[in-house]
């Protein structure tokens, strides 16, 4: 078994776990899907509060999905750096002093959906709660990057089908009970296993392609997987199915959460609008209990967030990107990409789609600056590709895909010979959703293109995905929130729940298996070369890259906010200064 050196899993953003995602809005709408990946919620620009009423609800809608959450539950920028410690070699925790600071008081834009129960809620935005009392093997750095923390390290064998874990020594859950060998894999077997409420069925599909846990000794435990999937194993292990609870707590963690974290949970007030935490003490790495306390509160008026930020009420808080300049200090990162999908790409029902020329035309038509512009939002928000930067995993160099050009994309339709046609497109009701769809009506329209927009009803992550998985659109826009550019393919291509269509352009399918049976970084061509054919063909329309932003106080030290997902940064070692 040669040694994981960390693999490097780049895709940046959010959006983990392939289940169902989407985000809110430019403020703090949300959203997800039912058999798919994973909800993210944004406050980046935009009207907050319409957002922000949509948040929480969308969340808990876009969970309740069937299996397929397998390799479509995840959200982000994931990279595994190949230089990982040997898991044969002697690696040593840092362990300060418990020195909590004064207490904390957040305010965030969703409530605790289904309670504090990891299992049973996969949304991004509740990591709001749950990454102060659980943590995994693994998790996502600020970076996107994927590390090691309860466990020390990770092997591979040849063809990534088995992967092995160290865990640290000596590590506790909150109830005293030693995090070992049997404890992950009672945890992974329960989650396998599990029905709701205890584990709904797209955390359990994180899992899917475990075929087996095996307890090697009391720090080693073993991964077998029913294929190459080491990226598949990582994306669920950094989300909610990796979240370990107390073996004594699985079944009733709603009611009882037991953690390892650095937090142990004080109270929960009926609707999850208040959560009481306190610090650990007998946290593994107690120089990173930050706070005596931490209080987290639901306030989805985004003004009244940073009014409190700024009146001393609140010390951390969920802004959108135009108030960054009214609070003291901010922390930024990117989570997920927003754009069209043509599911109709065969044209099945509108014969005119089959054309790649008219779908190109069409993607030359979306005005991807101007409608950032309109929100207040940076003009480099807008992409027309997963990778949002040359240095991100699976960025496309030589993308020939163009830019909007109204008149010539008028020219290039008219060239097709085809005749106008009309379509209807689903769209969440809140924040930059309509607006975006609504600017593109108006563009294709000088096409002879009649877009018709009706706003979802129900209005959350959950339906818009339904009906994508569907194809009740022929285009439709959605968001592509999966946690790197590789599980974003694994969920849109073939027979994968988010391509209704059931095909893919020649080539990519066998592009995606030749990255999924490869690590990371030497599967990093195949991934960028699928991608390349799927947006050159038009079939992808990417518009756009949402941020996330956090205000906090001047005197606020640590906040390490993470790519790829929405309005949560890690809790470990932030603190009042002095």
């Amino acid at each position: 078994m040669r040694n994981s050196k960390w693999i490097r899993l780049l895709g940046v953003l959010m959006a983990l776990v392939m289940v169902a995602a989407a985000c809110g809005s430019s403020t703090d709408g949300n959203a997800e899907p039912e058999p798919a990946p994973e909800t993210t919620e944004d406050d980046s620009g935009g009207d907050t509060d319409t957002d922000a009423d949509a948040g929480s609800d969308d969340e808990v809608e876009a969970e309740e999905g069937g299996e397929e959450a397998d390799i479509d539950d995840a959200l982000g920028n994931l990279e595994v750096d190949e230089e990982a410690v040997s898991c044969t070699s002697d690696s040593e925790v840092e362990v300060g002093d418990y020195n909590p600071g004064p207490p904390l008081n957040n305010a965030i834009s969703v409530a605790l959906g289904t309670g504090m129960n990891p299992h049973n809620d996969q949304a991004p935005a509740q990591f709001s709660f749950y990454n102060w009392v659980f943590e995994g093997l693994v998790r996502q750095d600020t970076d996107g990057s994927v590390v090691p923390w309860l466990a020390s390290c990770w092997d591979r064998n040849d063809d990534g089908s088995v992967i092995t874990f160290v865990l640290n020594e000596g590590i506790t859950f909150h109830d005293g009970s030693p995090v070992n060998a049997e404890a992950v894999k009672a945890n992974i077997d329960f989650v396998r296993a599990g029905e709701p409420p205890q584990v709904l069925p797209p955390v359990r599909g994180q899992m899917a392609i475990v075929e087996s846990v095996e307890v090697v000794d009391d720090l080693t435990v073993q991964f077998n997987l029913n294929g190459p999937g080491e990226a598949l194993l990582l994306s669920g292990l950094i989300r909610n199915s990796g979240f370990l609870v107390s073996p004594s707590a699985l079944g009733s963690a709603g009611e009882n959460p037991i953690g390892t974290g650095p937090y142990t949970v004080d109270s929960v007030n009926g609707d999850g609008t208040l959560v009481e935490l306190s610090g650990f003490e007998g946290y593994w790495q107690p120089q990173l209990v930050g706070a005596e306390s931490v209080t987290l509160n639901t306030l989805v008026d985004a003004q009244a967030r940073v009014d409190g930020l700024n009146a001393g009420q609140f010390d951390v808080v969920i802004i959108n990107a135009p108030q960054a300049p009214d609070v003291p200090a901010f922390s930024t990162n990117t989570t997920v990409r927003i754009g069209f999908v043509v599911t109709d790409w065969t044209g099945e029902t509108i014969p005119a789609l089959a054309n790649r020329d008219v779908r190109c035309a069409m993607g030359q038509a979306l005005n991807r600056v101007g409608i950032q512009e309109a929100f207040n939002a940076p003009a480099d928000s807008a992409n027309n590709q997963f990778a949002v930067g040359p240095n991100d995993y699976a960025y496309i160099d030589d993308l020939d895909v163009a830019d909007f050009d109204i008149d010539a994309a008028r020219e290039a339709f008219a060239a097709t010979g085809e005749e106008g046609f009309e379509f209807t497109n689903g769209h969440l009701p809140q924040g930059f959703w309509p607006v975006v769809s609504s600017a593109w009506s108006g563009a294709l329209a000088e096409l002879g293109i009649t877009m018709n927009n009706e706003a979802l009803d129900p209005p959350s992550g959950g339906e818009m995905f339904v009906r994508l998985a569907a194809g009740q659109y022929p285009v439709q826009i959605i968001p592509f929130n999966e946690p790197n550019a590789l599980m974003s393919l694994i969920a849109r291509t073939g027979e994968a729940s988010f391509n209704p269509s059931g095909v893919s352009p020649d080539g990519v399918v066998e592009l995606v298996e030749s990255a999924m049976s490869q690590s990371f970084e030497d599967g990093e061509a195949d991934v960028a070369a699928a991608w390349k054919i799927l947006l050159e063909e038009c079939i992808f329309i990417i518009q756009q890259t949402l941020p996330t932003f956090i205000g906090h106080g001047a005197d606020i030290e640590g906040v390490r906010h993470i790519q790829g997902i929405p309005i949560t940064y890690w809790p470990h070692g932030v603190r009042k200064a002095g």
